[in-house]
């Protein structure tokens, strides 16, 4: 509740004990409906390791960081920073560099051995590679595997990194023998199939005469093995009789090779698998209906991406108009397979995206420019790509929990746009322990905020009680708004032209100091720092292709947009969408098979959760003198997607 700063005039000598003995009275009752800030919450309850792998296993990596740091509080030394490396691993993964390199350089280990003193290296490569320090990354790996002595597990750890850094480095066969040599140091059976997936998965994204001229070359017994599988793999894809054939003689030739007990029995299984590599692809998009603007941002990326590419053997694309009757989407989608699409991505925008999963009918892969309600995927090669806003909300959740916040407000439009908003901020911060103390709408039309802004900091309150105060003291009373104490973060769901009235109004009534948090929805795309003056000290999460100008991306913007006439607009996030829609159709499989994988792209870090929703882990920034600033500086080198059929990934 508010506590208003008061001073008196008196205006009745005879009656200055009364008033005073009444305004101290009134300010005690003030000062006791206040939260004392290191009184905050209710302390943290014991962690729990099940439910920390539980989360982790289900791609809610800051909710597991929370279990770990759970864990660790009641404990001391060596198992107190074990917990805590574990929950750095979990914030890399949910790409919050800035609060793991942050926590990374207050855990000491020291004292405690070499398996934790390689752990912290581990994740320092880790956090090497995100921000782009490839070779950095590497010479960090090459340090913990010299320590001495280190358990096998921990060994496994650092060859799987190296071989991620590798991968990073655009040297898959430097990665496949990290891999060829991990495989030694692990001892249970479905670690091993893990680890020798991993390794085809790099396979099979090679073409053939890059596979030949490696078997060439090679005196490694082992990935001569492993390269040649692979080649007969694809020169008799869907002959399996061939097939069976082929991997006779191969057997021969390589009698003790450790792909005989699980990658030839998968071959043969003749199992569905994803395709690394697609020849046509049908794009459907609404062209010409109402949001006809955004669908041909989205196919402008698209192609954009597609004519960059160098790859000779890139496939051929055919574009499917909707247009503006959603109930026909089914049956253009069908028409598209008889066409001969291998996938289909599309169609953008959620009624028509509903139509087709009423339908249910996907006989080919398919990536859906929408997320839909269901919890459960419809199908296991359907994926769900878009950008929605709620991902976006819980981000802020975690940001501003990762910042030490647990007290928040919510101030948001009364519209069903800002009911989304505030239910998936308001569910997600609930769940990593937050409280809200008020939920406040505002009036989208409006252009003066100040009311919904006072009912926000109980600055209301506080003038309705000055009023009761002037009334029984007779006296006229100076006051100074003051808002509430028990909110320590502010989330502030907006756009920018709403943005620059309500930031000013938090900074009058002397909020200035709680930190606002907001999505993507601040930022116009284009800097203006004359205009976005007045929402300094904002941070917000938005996507790489809108925060970064300098670099690779700066590079990739100018040959993918030379002639776009919308970039640095609402709409040039949608094109970012149709750029990342190409560039990650063969990344799709090994998305699928390895939960930790992520690919970089300019619309974020996207990592696939068992339902099939891509997940997107953006930047953060911050305005300053009205200009975005990025809060990672790290992001500002890290490297993105090459477009000649292969991506930066992790």
């Amino acid at each position: 509740m508010t506590s208003p700063i008061l001073r008196t005039r008196p205006t009745v000598p005879g009656l200055r004990g009364f008033a005073l003995a009444l305004l101290i009275a009134a300010l005690a009752l003030l000062a006791g409906c206040e939260t004392p800030r290191e009184a905050l919450g209710p302390a943290e309850p014991a962690g729990n390791l099940e439910k920390a792998e539980k989360l982790a296993r289900e791609g809610e990596f800051v909710l597991a960081a929370r279990e770990f740091d759970r864990l660790a509080i009641p404990t001391r030394g060596a198992m107190r920073a074990q917990w805590q490396l574990r929950a750095v691993e979990m914030l890399l993964k949910a790409n919050e560099t800035r609060e793991a390199g942050y926590r990374l350089e207050h855990i000491h280990v020291r004292e405690h051995g070499a398996t934790l003193i390689a752990r912290k290296q581990i994740l320092q490569s880790r956090l090497l590679l995100l921000q782009g320090a490839h070779e950095r990354a590497i010479r960090q790996l090459n340090d913990a595997i010299a320590l001495s002595p280190l358990p096998p597990t921990v060994t496994a750890d650092i060859l799987v990194a190296r071989a991620e850094a590798e991968q990073a480095l655009n040297n898959p066969f430097g990665a496949i023998r990290n891999l060829i040599q991990r495989e030694q140091y692990l001892a249970g059976k479905d670690d091993v199939r893990d680890n020798q997936n991993r390794l085809w998965k790099i396979l099979e994204d090679q073409k053939r005469n890059v596979l030949s001229a490696q078997l060439d070359i090679t005196r490694d017994r082992t990935l001569a093995g492993w390269v040649e599988l692979a080649m007969l793999a694809q020169e008799h894809l869907n002959r399996p009789d061939a097939l069976r054939s082929a991997l006779e003689r191969w057997r021969q030739t390589y009698p003790k090779h450790p792909a005989l007990d699980g990658v030839i029995d998968t071959l043969l299984s003749r199992a569905p698998r994803l395709p690394t590599r697609f020849m046509r692809i049908a794009l459907l998009l609404p062209l010409t209906s109402d949001v006809g603007s955004a669908a041909q941002a989205v196919r402008d990326g698209f192609l954009a991406a597609h004519n960059n590419s160098t790859d000779p053997d890139k496939p051929k694309i055919q574009i499917y108009d909707l247009g503006a009757d959603p109930a026909k989407t089914p049956d253009i989608y069908q028409q598209a397979v008889k066409d001969g699409a291998q996938i289909v991505v599309g169609p953008l925008g959620r009624q028509s995206t509903d139509e087709l999963v009423r339908k249910g009918n996907f006989p080919v892969p398919t990536v859906l420019l929408s997320h839909i309600d269901n919890t459960e995927s419809p199908g296991s090669f359907v994926f769900q790509f878009g950008l929605p806003p709620e991902q976006e909300a819980r981000q802020a959740a975690e940001r501003a929990y990762l910042d030490g916040h647990r007290q928040a407000a919510v101030l948001y439009p009364k519209s069903p746009w800002g009911e989304r908003m505030r239910l998936a901020f308001v569910e997600h911060w609930q769940k990593l322990g937050g409280t809200i103390r008020l939920a406040q709408t505002y009036d989208p039309a409006d252009t003066d905020f100040s009311e919904p802004v006072k009912q926000l900091l109980n600055i209301v309150q506080g003038e309705e009680r000055l009023e009761l105060i002037k009334q029984a003291v007779g006296q006229r009373v100076h006051f100074e708004p003051r808002p509430r104490q028990d909110i320590d973060a502010v989330f502030l769901a907006t756009d920018a032209a709403r943005g620059r009235l309500i930031k000013p109004q938090l900074s009058f009534f002397r909020a200035r100091r709680i930190p606002v948090y907001a999505t993507s929805h601040i930022f116009s795309g284009r800097e203006n720092a004359l205009h976005d003056i007045d929402l300094d000290g904002v941070l917000f999460v938005d996507m790489p292709w809108m925060l970064i100008g300098e670099g690779n991306l700066k590079t990739l913007r100018a040959s993918l947009q030379s002639n776009w006439p919308h970039a640095q607009t609402d709409l040039d996030r949608l094109f970012a969408l149709g750029v990342d829609s190409y560039a990650i159709l063969p990344h799709l499989a090994r998305l699928s098979s390895d939960p930790s994988a992520r690919f970089l792209g300019v619309t974020s870090g996207l990592s696939l959760d068992p339902q099939g929703r891509l997940k997107r882990q953006m930047l953060w920034a911050q305005f300053k003198r009205g200009v975005p600033t990025l809060i990672d500086s790290g992001a500002a080198t890290r490297p993105v997607l090459r477009l000649e059929g292969s991506a930066e990934q992790r």
